[in-house]
């Protein structure tokens, strides 16, 4: 799971990018992975802006990926730039471009009124399921009487261990 850092943090690890230190020593010192910090740091230079919050997600309306489609694919400009610009991911941006290639324009519209609905599932898995269940309830049992056959082992190995070196009470066949 990724660290969120705060604000200081992220601005303390821009003052030392400003003043000429590499990505790596910075990652050192502020306890930022250096990925991270190279990520911010390049932007920074190429943008001007430093991103010290991270990015919540949030719906983005057709226009803006329209825009930012049209920014990669009609004016060639870089992925990068076009994040920083529109404030968007760049996962985000590789998915928009991957639908436009597939269908247009049309393909960057949302589908669905947000979310999706839960399904039921289907029958067979509910049987594949209890099928599942049955073959662990009969591994379970092997198991109980693996277990309970190692136990009267131990025992046996422990009285006779014990009648060997003449330790603990004497069988009664003795």
């Amino acid at each position: 799971m990724t660290k969120i850092h705060t604000e200081e943090e992220w601005q303390r690890a821009l003052d030392l990018h400003k003043e000429g230190m590499m990505p790596r020593a910075i990652a050192r010192i502020v306890g930022i992975s250096e990925r991270e910090v190279k990520h911010r740091c390049r932007m920074y230079d190429l943008t001007g802006k430093f991103q010290t919050k991270p990015r919540m997600g949030h719906p983005v309306d057709f226009k803006i990926k329209r825009a930012a489609v049209d920014a990669v694919v009609k004016k060639s400009l870089s992925c990068v730039l076009v994040c920083a610009e529109y404030d968007i991911s760049r996962s985000s941006l590789k998915d928009w471009l991957d639908k436009f290639r597939q269908g247009g324009y049309e393909n960057l519209r949302d589908k669905k009124p947000g979310g999706s609905f839960p399904r039921m599932p289907k029958k067979k898995n509910i049987r594949a399921e209890a099928g599942e269940l049955e073959r662990l309830r009969e591994e379970n049992e092997y198991l109980k009487a693996e277990v309970a056959y190692l136990k009267k082992l131990k025992a046996l190995d422990q009285e006779e261990s014990a009648e060997m070196f003449g330790i603990g009470p004497k069988s009664s066949a003795n």
